[in-house]
């Protein structure tokens, strides 16, 4: 993660600092017991010289206590010592508030910064990898990964570090003390607070696991309720509400039981850790009572080194609780650094530049999907200004051959090529640009109509949107709506009819000048209505432009130029709709079979 943190440097420096200065001063908060002893219960106890100076730092520690005595006791004024003691404490206390929310929102930005750019890398590469990506992994697991996952890591790795930086520097500042006081009680307490140790060394590995399935979980749940969601009109339609949610449920039950587990773990490394911090508290109350009996410490030491060693124990216990949660936190950065190491499967060509002046040659091009043949050695051309149709019973590759065309494949053999040159040279925006889709399933967004007819072009013109809507059959029905243009239509375009939506597509394919017109059974979830209109627009939209129409309704491609039959992954005919039924084969039968059910209909 070194990489997204490095650009934060100076608010991680701010930090830190910031961070240090408020364990200084909470160190300083503990110190003035010191002064507080003394002005109380008007001591002048001092360790022989002899003994102090036998001691590694014993004389400093006096001499900064006596100082610190001297600067706010006044000899002979108790009340005036009183008062400034007071206002020290005061002051001490209000630099430390300033310190430490300065300290929160200097590191708040830090986390925010840098979870920031994590989740923009991370939908970057997402974006950028090829649809062989998406057919393995389930949408919801990555919009999980894009929500909980990053939050997880905030909270567990950025967050924890800034955390464990505080804490350690408190424990490191209250420990050089509990040393200076008395390196003897200080052996005592740490030898002591160790056992704890092993405690977090065990529990590690059963926090990971837990943290690995409490992730899984997650993405479960996030995925079922996307789903539902997003097809929430065959849920109600088919009467799914309760299975949904016994699915949904049951995920998130098991997320319940993984955090439970993961919480028994977790919470007994803090409770372990103080058990043992109080064994070291009381031992040293026990020890150090008998140095000061016989001498060897003043009164207001061992008080100095009780509330330090006292002041360890919350830090401790932070740190121990912390490196408990960053357990799960690795988990999620194993995932979010594995997705961000994804590379796509479709290797980009370097040439930005595209010509399509004579035809598009599909040469022996062989494709499967794992060990299974879609295409089979298939071989066609066609011509700028042609329409060829593709049709064929389902699963026999007429829409695969249209991804393959967008490369969102690249087939295992053979070559596809447009004007003699391997669309493989080109990048893919320059080849997609070369394409107008209009799919089956009309994917629109929650904009406007025309947000969605230039979806990207923020310098749109709007008499081109226009101009893309009358070709698409689509201007009339816009005009009628309350906001025209700007008529929000929902998510998803739930505020339309499916006619409706298809002619948005077809605008929106238009609205580019694309000089391929692609269309995927563009009409089959219509309506008898709808799919006239549909058909109308598409047949204004055909005139002068190459086009490939897949379709099952066989009477929507009747006027293409050319009709390719494909059965079980290779073509069987070629030629047009009057000699194709004359021909009396495949595509006569596909014809009859296509009567025989609007007859029934």
């Amino acid at each position: 993660m070194l990489g997204f943190v490095r650009p934060f440097r100076a608010l991680i420096f701010a930090s830190f600092l910031l961070n240090f200065l408020f364990s200084t001063l909470n160190a300083l908060t503990l110190a003035i017991v010191g002064p507080v002893f003394s002005t109380l219960f008007q001591t002048e106890e001092r360790l022989p010289q002899a003994d102090i100076a036998s001691r590694v730092g014993g004389s400093s520690l006096e001499n900064a206590v006596k100082s610190l005595t001297d600067l706010i006791v006044v000899p002979n004024d108790f009340y005036a010592s009183i008062f400034n003691l007071s206002a020290g404490i005061f002051v001490i206390f209000l630099f430390r508030g300033v310190t430490k929310y300065s300290a929160s929102v200097v590191s708040t930005k830090l986390e925010e910064g840098i979870m920031k750019t994590i989740r923009d890398a991370l939908f970057l590469r997402i974006s950028g990898l090829s649809m062989e990506y998406f057919g393995r992994r389930k949408s919801g697991e990555i919009i999980s990964l894009l929500t909980n996952e990053v939050g997880v890591l905030n909270h567990a790795t950025i967050n924890s570090l800034t955390t464990l930086w505080r804490e350690m520097t408190s424990i490191v500042i209250n420990i050089a003390a509990l040393v200076v006081i008395s390196p003897k009680l200080t052996a005592i307490a740490v030898g002591l607070s160790l056992g704890g140790l092993s405690v977090i060394r065990v529990s590690t590995n059963y926090l990971r696991r837990y943290g690995r399935r409490m992730q899984q979980s997650q993405a479960d749940y996030t995925s079922t309720l996307q789903e539902s969601v997003f097809g929430i009109r065959v849920v109600k339609a088919m009467g799914l509400e309760s299975y949904v949610v016994r699915t949904f449920f049951s995920q998130t039950s098991a997320y319940v039981r993984s955090a439970l587990k993961n919480t028994r773990v977790l919470a007994l490394i803090p409770a372990v850790n103080d058990t043992f911090g109080i064994l070291a508290l009381v031992s040293v109350f026990y020890f150090g009572g008998m140095e000061l009996a016989s001498g060897n410490v003043t009164a207001s030491s061992l008080m100095m080194f009780l509330f330090f060693l006292f002041g360890l124990m919350q830090p401790i216990s932070a740190v121990t609780s912390t490196i408990g949660t960053m357990q799960r936190g690795m988990v999620a950065a194993t995932n979010v650094m594995t997705t961000l190491d994804e590379q796509p499967s479709i290797i980009e060509g370097a040439q930005e530049t595209i010509t399509f002046t004579r035809d598009i040659v599909i040469e022996n091009v062989t494709f499967a999907y794992g060990d299974e043949d879609v295409l089979r050695d298939v071989s066609f051309r066609i011509a700028k200004g042609e329409t060829v149709a593709f049709v064929g019973s389902s699963g026999s590759g007429k829409s695969t051959m249209l991804d393959l065309l967008l490369r969102f494949y690249d087939p295992q053999k053979g070559r596809i090529l447009i004007d003699g040159v391997d669309i493989r040279t080109y990048s893919l925006s320059a080849l997609r640009s070369l394409f107008g889709t209009v799919a089956q399933e009309t994917i629109l967004f929650n904009d406007s109509i025309a947000g969605n007819i230039s979806l990207g072009m923020t310098d749109a013109r709007q008499e081109d949107i226009e101009n893309a809507a009358r070709i698409a059959h689509a201007d009339g029905f816009i005009r009628k709506l309350p906001d025209g243009y700007n008529t929000n239509i929902g998510d998803r375009g739930m505020k339309l009819s499916g006619g409706q939506r298809q002619r948005i597509a077809i605008a929106r394919a238009l609205f580019r000048n694309p000089q391929v017109l692609l269309f995927d059974e563009a009409t089959s979830a219509l309506d008898t209505e709808s799919e006239r209109i549909v058909q109308d627009a598409i047949t204004d939209v055909l005139q002068d432009r190459t086009a490939i129409l897949v379709a099952h309704r066989l009477s929507t491609i009747v006027n293409a130029n050319r009709i390719i039959v494909f059965e079980a992954g290779r073509i069987v005919e070629e030629g047009s709709h009057a000699a194709l039924l004359a021909a009396g084969g495949a595509y006569a039968r596909l014809h009859a079979l296509g009567s025989a059910s609007s007859t029934s209909s």
